[in-house]
Parts: structure tokens; sequence; C-alpha cells
């Protein structure tokens, strides 16, 4: 629930309005008719004079919601910057919005240029308040912060690190203004366990005068530079004071004390009971209704509700059901049923309107593919019935990442570790899906296009990552989750994902010896679904679950298990899966993990593509029914430091895994023995010289073989001077195919690199191939470099070199535009290799990929499911009131060209050319702006692939003025394949809106949407039907609707859509099937006398399949009882509604209908 306490004031300080109760005047000690102020309760004054309403009239608020609790924490640098001089003082931010639950709060500054990481030190703050910290002088200069939260038993939470760097001078700063108090009301949490709970008060003003100080609860509230301020703070139920002063210059101003109760308990709730009587005839009607169903009488009805309540302070509820509309004899039956084609309900605005107008923003808050939901939950443990995620994560054999629909249980322990983890968690869940679960493997391509492998999937059921893979092992180095709406968007019927940044196929290692295409890590677009098959009777189950838990706060012990059962007839998934893991730990840095994990049977399989999604190719399932499988894991990591007592600097890892054939899991295909093991390590051997080598080894019972060794020495000379050396070699076998690339090699390299000060290096480089046997190609380079940071947040690098490969070049600006998101736009030209990121410190491969480049690891996985989006917007309670406390920047660039050969398991190898480029703009809330542009180039081995797709993206979002908002958005992908037509994959979607929506009056209200679709299914996509090589088709929708009220009594409104679209009869025929339609009404409501309403209805239909069109009327007569009930009769002299898809015209009769609402 929400309540609102409003003050107003004009010429400075004026008028207070309050709907939590009476005020008294006595309450304040000066004389409000001499200040100007005039106080009013619920729109009566109270004392002094009332003054004139204004555009500059000072707004005021304070509201209290008890069911939105939003824990806020954040630390930023003062001065929004990243860069500070040697010894200069740099002042950080500490902001939170539930300080009454934090007992101690610290910075924490960690050194990170190092081998391993080191505390650098620890900074005592109070909350909302700021701490200090001088620049170090000594060191590498490179170092990341955290906040750092305690409540009174220990518990903690903590930010997400940020950087830091060192420079040589005092850089510019191109920020579009300064921040007031940058980081304030947004939330960077990365690790969240102090229970918060209770009610959130938050005060709000607008235009508040220049040198005016405000202070509510005691504490001073930053005004920005618009007049506009906020304020949010959880408090605990109970009897709390909240005051507020506003004080102008001289002596005007005013404040006031007001006592509250934020009770432990709290409801919202509303309902719907709708019953219709009425008759109805069968004439003319399009399609027939069956003598034995149709009915001369019919009766009809619908019940709905959603509640949310807070229930003894700690426990939040929230259900909701809807029948949906049928016959009453059946309206009850089935409410645990599911229908697995209908949305998750995480409805996405674009789909009906552009724009509304309002600057609203919708939220699903009860998902559910059935007719009920319901969700008990006390901070992180939880029970429901209704759709959810599964997110078994903690294992790497047996993670399930499903959408499915049942009942899910979550139990986390308040107790945390001494390192923030949960003393113990338990997931548990069971469900009849009705779907079947899809998971897509597509290789970067360098741009930001994919498509899917099927069209027609679940709404909102897609789980969205980017692998990084091991090219040696194959294993899994890094996994980030993407984001719905600021990561990707989807179109869920058409299966076409465009990624807000393009995806390189490629990713740097930490080698200096630059190696070839079959040798470098690469990039994964994950994409896991649920969509219904053709026979959409899914007989099966889905249930399983994970507990684990910390036997202190070294050693925890975790058990997995699951079961599928999806018979379909055509798909046999029966398995079932169990595994147990264990880590004992030292540390954060020191530790090892344990797992064993056992599959019988054969699961579910995946597609796999390295094009884009153009061509598909399955990858069958490897587990066997019946047959029961196993794999083993033993991984370390070491810091030796603590190790060794402080006698060494560095730190170690390694692993081990053996899979055995027929091991089956949604990350695993084993269709062979397979063993890997591998060692690392990173040593700093003096004060001037670092040991960086690494040792990974593959091979399976085929035979397939690949071995890679390396090692590289960096020695700093003098103050400005490094000469790094390296040398690597590489083994290749892989007997099961033609590889022209097979064989061993050595390669030595040698690097030289002046910096002669914080932002400035130069670097030159050669490598050779010294050992080379079968087909191995050479790998010798030559090339120079430099980096130079031109401000806080710009900088310049570039590269060219040539070699046995070609000329290869690099360029690229880079941009920092906060210190945890990094933009860059750059150019690249290498015929043989392409790499991921922007700083050239040797370590990289030489491409450039454009993008955001987030300081994300394993370790922070279960904050990655908030990322941040790629602009800049993160959860800010400031975005919702339009107070800007941290300002954004308003142009973004971004850009990349990668070229080199992909090899592709499943087919002919690809030589391939992308190039993105981009850019983005955003002003205020009043325009922001994108457009982007790709082209890929696809050159196979065998000329059987060889595409040329291209995308274009444009959007455009224009607030007028406060009464009118604008749209428009282009997406357009397209390939042409020299295979022939029925090898293209075309995708365009674009939309137009406009809406009115005056803020001082709600007399009009009007919306314009027009849409246009085209569709040309991938090759290898599968369609609704279940077929592939799919006809294409479009459609061209245009909408208006628009509602005016002439008086108080007559409101006149009118809606026409019209819908032109066409299907071809076959892919590549040229003929097609028209599919037009046009709808349109008009409405008039007459509010008579008192309780008394008459509406008035026209429509008409008009169908060019059956060249039919229709014309109804309906009126209709209510009385409303009380203030939640109404009672109508009427006649509808039409046979057809408003729904398009009712083809049986029998609607034309008397209705009576009785509505209740609550």
């Amino acid at each position: 629930m929400e309540r609102a306490t409003r003050m107003r004031f004009a010429s400075g300080v004026a008028g207070l309005v309050l709907g939590l109760g009476l005020l008294q005047p006595a309450a304040f000690a000066q004389n409000f008719e001499d200040l100007g102020i005039s106080i009013a309760v619920d729109g009566e004054q109270v004392a002094g004079s009332a003054p004139a309403a204004s555009a500059d009239e000072v707004d005021v608020q304070i509201k209290y919601d008890g069911l939105d609790v939003a824990p806020m924490l954040n630390v930023s640098t003062l001065e929004t910057r990243r860069s500070y001089q040697a010894g200069e003082l740099v002042e950080f931010l500490a902001t939170t919005n539930y300080p009454a639950w934090i007992a101690k709060a610290e910075i924490r500054i960690t050194d990170t240029a190092g081998p391993s990481r080191k505390l650098a030190d620890v900074l005592a703050v109070r909350p909302n308040d700021v701490a200090s910290w001088a620049m170090p002088e000594a060191g590498e200069g490179e170092y990341e912060y955290v906040l750092r939260v305690y409540d009174r038993d220990g518990r903690f939470d903590e930010t997400v690190p940020l950087t830091l760097v060192r420079s040589a001078k005092n850089l510019a700063d191109h920020s579009p203004e300064e921040a007031v108090s940058p980081g304030d009301l947004e939330d960077r949490t990365a690790k969240r366990n102090i229970a918060v709970h209770g009610g959130a008060v938050t005060v709000y003003g607008k235009h508040v005068p220049q040198g005016t100080a405000v202070i509510a609860l005691g504490e001073r509230v930053p005004v920005d530079g618009d007049g506009d301020f906020l304020m949010q703070r959880i408090l605990p139920p109970g009897d709390h004071s909240v005051d507020v002063s506003v004080a102008g210059t001289g002596d005007k101003g005013l404040s006031f004390e007001r006592d509250i109760n934020i009770p432990a308990n709290d409801f919202f709730y509303v309902g719907l009971a709708d019953l219709t009587l009425g008759t109805r005839s069968r004439k003319g009607g399009i399609e027939a209704a069956d003598d034995d169903e149709f009915d001369g009488t019919y009766a009809k009805g619908r019940l709905a509700f959603y509640l949310k309540g807070k229930i003894k302070g700690r426990y939040l509820l929230t259900a909701a059901a809807d029948t949906e509309e049928g016959d009453l004899d059946t309206l009850f039956r089935g409410l645990d049923s599911k229908n697995p084609r209908s949305l998750l309900k995480r409805i996405d605005p674009d789909k009906y309107y552009p724009v509304y107008g309002d600057d609203s923003t919708i939220t699903e808050d009860a998902p559910t593919s059935g007719k009920f939901y319901v969700r008990l939950e006390r901070g992180d443990s939880h029970v429901m019935w209704g759709n959810f995620k599964t997110r078994i994560r903690e294992t790497r054999y047996l993670r399930n990442e499903r959408t499915l629909y049942g009942a899910s249980g979550v139990y986390k322990t308040e107790a945390a570790t001494s390192f923030g983890e949960k003393r113990g968690e338990v997931e548990l869940y069971a469900a009849q899906p009705g779907t079947l679960p899809q998971r897509d493997v597509l290789r970067g391509t360098g741009g930001s296009a994919y498509f899917l492998k099927r069209q027609d999937i679940s709404t909102g059921s897609e789980t969205v990552s980017v692998e990084v893979r091991d090219a040696t092992t194959g294993r899994v180095i890094s996994r980030d989750y993407l984001q719905y709406g600021s990561d990707y968007t989807i179109d869920y019927m058409q299966g076409v994902i465009i990624l807000k940044e393009p995806l390189s196929s490629r990713s740097n290692d930490s080698s200096l010896v630059r190696g070839g295409y079959d040798e470098e890590l690469a990039n994964h677009l994950v994409v896991q679904y649920e969509y219904t098959p053709l026979a959409s009777d899914v007989d099966g189950y889905s249930y399983g679950g994970r507990a684990q838990g910390w036997v202190n706060d070294h050693v925890r012990i975790g058990a997995t298990g699951m079961s599928e059962k999806a018979d379909t007839g055509s798909i046999d998934a029966d398995q079932e899966m169990i595994g147990a893991d264990m880590m004992l730990r030292l540390s954060e840095n020191s530790f090892i993990k344990a797992e064993v994990a056992q599959s019988d049977g054969p699961g579910f399989g995946r597609s796999y593509s390295s094009d884009g999604g153009l061509d598909m190719f399955e990858e069958p399932t490897s587990g066997v029914r019946g047959r029961k499988a196993h794999a083993f894991r033993l991984e370390g990591k070491g810091d030796l430091g603590e190790l060794l007592r402080g006698a060494l600097d560095g730190e170690i890892s390694g692993y081990a895994e053996k899979r055995e054939a027929g091991f089956s899991s949604i990350d695993h295909y084993v269709p062979n023995d397979q063993d890997l093991w591998g060692l690392a390590a990173r040593v700093k051997l003096s004060e001037r010289h670092e040991l960086d080598a690494a040792y990974d080894h593959y091979e399976d019972g085929a035979g397939e073989r690949r071995i890679a060794l390396s090692a590289d020495i960096a020695s700093k000379i003098g103050q400005n001077w490094e000469l790094a050396y390296g040398a690597k070699y590489s083994d290749v076998m892989l007997p099961s195919r033609t590889y022209d690339n097979a064989g061993e090699r050595v390669d030595l390299a040698v690097k030289a690199t002046w910096s002669p000060d914080d932002d400035h290096a130069y670097h030159a480089f050669a490598q050779t191939t010294v050992m080379r046997s079968g087909n191995r190609d050479r790998n010798d380079r030559a090339g120079v470099g430099a980096k130079v940071k031109l401000t806080d947040k710009v900088g310049v690098e570039g590269e060219i070199s040539g070699g046995t490969g070609g000329l290869g070049a690099l360029a690229a600006i880079t941009y920092d535009r906060t210190a945890d998101d990094n933009y860059y736009f750059g150019y690249d030209l290498s015929p043989d290799r392409t790499v991921s990121g922007s700083v050239l410190d040797g370590r990289d491969r030489g491409s450039l990929v454009a993008g955001a480049s987030h300081r994300y690891d394993d370790d922070w996985s279960a904050f990655t499911e908030n990322k941040y989006d790629l602009f800049g917007s993160r959860r800010a309670l400031t975005t919702a009131y339009g107070v800007t406390y941290t300002p954004v920047d308003n142009w973004t660039l971004t850009g990349g060209m990668e070229a080199g050969r992909l090899t592709d398991p499943n087919a002919a190898d690809l030589d391939r050319k992308a190039i993105s480029l981009g850019a983005s703009y955003k002003k205020d809330e009043a325009v922001s702006g994108t457009l982007k542009g790709e082209m890929r180039f696809d050159d196979s081995e065998d000329d059987t692939r060889d595409i040329d797709a291209y995308l274009i993206a444009a959007g455009i979002g224009y607030k007028l003025d406060p009464d009118w908002r604008a749209s428009a958005n282009f997406d357009g992908v397209f390939s042409v394949s020299d295979q022939g037509f029925t090898h293209d994959g075309d995708y365009v979607e674009a939309s137009l809106g406009f809406a009115y929506r005056p803020v001082d009056n709600d007399r009009l209200n009007a919306f314009f949407k027009y849409s246009y679709l085209y569709d040309l299914p991938g090759n290898s996509q599968v369609t609704a039907d279940g077929s592939t090589v799919a006809p294409r088709q479009s459609s061209h929708v245009l909408s208006a609707d628009a509602s005016y009220d002439i008086n108080r009594y007559f409101t006149i409104g009118g809606k026409y859509g019209v819908r032109i679209g066409e299907v071809e009869t076959r892919r590549g025929s040229g003929d097609y099937i028209d599919n037009d339609a046009h709808l349109g009404i008009i409405r008039g409501d007459f509010h008579v006398i008192k309780q008394w309403d008459v509406l008035l209805e026209a429509r008409m239909l008009y169908s060019s399949s059956a060249n039919t069109t229709d014309y109804g009327a309906l009126a209709g007569v209510y009385r409303h009882v009380g203030d939640n009930f109404k009672v109508g009769v009427g006649y509808n002299f039409g046979r057809f509604s408003d729904d398009l898809t009712d083809l049986v015209q029998d609607d034309q009769g008397v209705f009576f209908n009785l509505v209740g609402k609550i």
C-alpha cells in the first residue's frame, strides 16, 4: 500500500497538503502568513493564506510503501573519476537506503596489479557519508574498491568492485555535468546477506530554489541542478518520527515532524467478478455451430483477483487467479491446469503500443501458464506455485536452467559464512511442463543478430548467456548471463534474438605468443528456451533439487539430483541424474573443489551453429537409456603468499576431469571417454621479474588430442621499460576429420614496452616459429603499437603488424564512461586471427571487438542476473522520479571488425570478415536514440556456406513535451547465400508510435501505432507447424485509439485497426495468399443521472479472405449499486465481437451483465 503526504510551496516557500492525518498549526514556531506559507489538509486550508499555483511551484511529497521494499547499496568516487595522480586525495561516497540495519561500514580497496589480489586498505565510513584515501605513489597503480556493510550479527552486504587507476597528470573529465550525489539511490549489490524488512519512506520534491537546504530524517538531502531531490529510507515495523525541513534564504522556511506507524501487516488487493446471461443467434455465421452444441441461451462468467501482502513484517504473500471467461459450469475446473501456449505474461509494451505516453513500466508480478499463482517469501526463501526458472548453477555437471510451471521451493539460511555465503541452501521443484526444452549454441559471428532453431517459443522462457570456451580442452572458462531488454531483445514468434552489442567469435588468452585460429578461446551465445511441440500433449514430468551447506567457514558439501521424463512419441528424453560436490577453502584465493556426477538416460540434445543460426547442426545426446555414465572433476587454486607465508607472491591453479562415454547433461556431450587436465601459475619471482605459465591437455577415446604449453617472463628495466619473453608449444591431432593445420609447433616471442608515465605506453613485438611438424602452419609476426590516455574516460590505442598470416592492424578509441562498464570503438585488419578486448598489453590476440567489458567472473555469476544495461541505466530509484544525481554522457560510440578463419566441427571451415558500427544518444529524459549497422561475409572452404549477412537497427524515443511521446524502431536482418534463395534468412520488424496523454487533465487520450513485419525463416528454423524451409510472410498493422470527454456526462471513443498481410504458398514460388482485415469501433458513454450509465457502440469488420463486411451495434444500460457493484442489460445487434479470433458469429441477442470489483 502506498500513502502520501504532500507539501506545496509557491514563490520560494508556500502551501502544505497532508494525507497521513491532521497536522496542528501550533507545531510551527513561525507565523505562516508572514512567511507566505499556506497549510492545507486533504485540500482544506488550515493555516496561512492560499498561494496561487504556478509552473514553478515547489512540490514536496512524502510516500510510504510497505510492499515494494528494495534495499539499495552503492559506492562511487565523489568526482565520478577513476584516474588520480600519485598522492591525490580520492573521496568515496557510500550510499544506502537501509542505514537502520547497518552497524558498521567500510570501503575495501584491493591492489589488482600483482599476480595475486592483495587488500591494500580498509576505510571506515558511515552510511551516506564520505571517506578519503590517497592514491599511492608505489606499485602499478591499479585498484578495485567495494563498499561492505555489516549488521549487528556480523552478516554483510557488498557492492560490485569498481576500478581506480593512477595517472601521470590531472586528466580532463568530459562528463556532461557535475554529479550531485553520484550513485545515490542506485543499487550495485553483489552479495546480500542482511535481512531488511519493514516499509520504505520516500521524500521527494521538485522546483526547490537554489540555496534551499532540505533535511529529512535528520540527514541533509542533496538537490540536483533542476531543484529536484529524492530520499528513501527503509524503516523497521513500529512507530517512527519523520521530520522534514526546507530552509530557504533569510528567515523563510518550514519544518514539521510527523509520527507514523509502519505496520507489521499490510495488504493490497484487487478483484473482479463478471457474470453475463444472454440469448444468441447463429444466423449467417462464418462457421456454423454444431446443432448438438448450440444453445439459444448462455451463462458465462469470469473471476480474477490479485493480492500482495506483508505478514508479521517478514513474510510477503503474492497470489493471483484468473479463470478467464468461460461457461459457468466449467469455470472452476482445472485451476491447477496449464496452457503451454499462454504467455508467461512478461508483457512487452511494444507488442501493443510502442509508447503509452505516461512513462510507466509494466511488471508481471504473478507469472503463470495456468489459472492460479501463489508465492510466499521471507528474505531469500520462498515457496510458490506458478511459473519459475530453475537456477541450479553451483555445480559444473548438473546445471539446470529450465522454465517450468508447477511447484518450487527455495530455502536459504539467514546465517552466513565470514566470506558472505549462505550457510545452508535448498532448492526443490516439481512440474509437468507441457513444453520441451531447446538449447541453441551459437558461435559468435562478430555481429548482433542470431536465428534460433525454433519459432513460436514460449514467451519469457529463455535463459541467455555468453560462454567463453577453451579451444584446447573445450572447458567453459567463463559464463555471463544476459538480461532481457538491457542486453538483448527477442522476437518469440519469429525466433530471432538481437544483442545490444556484437559478439566476437573469439576472446584473448594469457599467452604472450599470439596463436593461430586453432588455439583461441571461442565465444558462444547459448540460448535455452521452451517450446510446445506440434503434438502439444507432452506426457512427462520434471523434478529435482539441490542442497548445500557449509560445515564451517572452510568446508562446503553439496548434493544435486534431477529427473526428466518427456514422452511425445517421437522424443525419448527420459533421464535421471545425481551428483555430489565438496569445496575445501583456506581463503577466497585458495581452495579445492571436487565433484562427481552420474547420468542415466539420453536427456535432451542441442543445436550448434557457426553462422548465426542460418545453418543448424543437431548434436544428439550422448546418453543411452539404461546406461549409467559418470563424470569426475577436481580443481584448485592457491595463493602462494598465503600458502608459503609470504615467501613468494603469486598464484597457482590446476584442474583434472574424466568423463565416461555416454555421460550427458545440458553442457556436456560425451560420445567417447574424455580426459583433460591442466596447470597454470603466475609468480612474481622478484620485484622486477614475473612468470606466467600454463599447460592444458585433452584426449578422448577416438584418438583426438590437443596439448598447449606456454611460458612467459616479464622483466622491468629501470622505471619505464619492460621486456617480456615467451614460448609456446602446441600439438593437435584430429583423426576423425581432415584437418590442414594438425601437428606440433613451437613459437618464441619477445616484446618491449616503454611507458614514460602512467598515461602512455609504446611497444614493439616479434614472434617466430622455430619448430613444426605435420601440416602446421608457421606463425611468424612482428609489429609496433601504442596506447595513450587522453582524458579520464577517453583513450586511443593502435597497432600494426605483418607476418605469415598477412597484414594486421588495430586502431581503437576506448571510452570508460563508468567505473565498471567499458565502451570502445575501433578497427582491425587481421587475415588469420581475431581477438577480444581493447587493451594492447601484449597478451591480447590483435583484433578489436566493440561493446561493453564487465569485470565479472564465475564468482559474481549470481549478481549478473541483474546486470546493468549497455546504456548505463541501473536499478535506480532516481530514474522513476526523474531526479538526476549521477548524470550520464550523451553519446556512446561502438564498433569493431574481425577477420579470420573459423574452425567448424560440423562442416567446412569458414573465412570470415565482420564489421559493426553503432552510436547511441541520450539527452536527459527528453530524447534517446540508437543506430547500428553490421556486415558479415563468410567464405567456406567447399563453397557450400558462402553467406553475406547484414543488420540495420535503429530506434528513437522522443518526449516532445509532458503531454506527447513518440517512438520509432527498426530491426532488419538480411542474409544472401550463393546456394540459392532456400538458404537465405531475412527478418524485418519496424514500428512507429505516438501517444497523447495530458498531464493536467484527462479529457483527451490518444494512441497510434504502425508496425511492419517481414519474415523469411532461416534454412534450419523449425516453424510452429513443425516444418523447415518455411515460406516468407509479411504484414502491416495500423491501430489508433482515442477517447474524449465532451463534458462531465459524455465520453466518446473510437478505435480503428487494419491488418494487411500475405503468406507465400511455397518458399520461393512468388505466389501469395492475402490475409487482410479491417476493424472499426465507435463508442459513446453517457453518465445520465447519479448511478445510471448508458453505453452505445457500433462496429464494422471487413475480411478480404472471406470477402465479407459485417456491421454490428451494441446498447446497454448500467446501474451502479454502491462503489463496488454494477448491473446492466443490453442488446447486441451484430453477430461478431471485437475478438478477431472468434469465427463463430453467434453474438447477436440480449444480455444481462453483473460486475463486481474490489
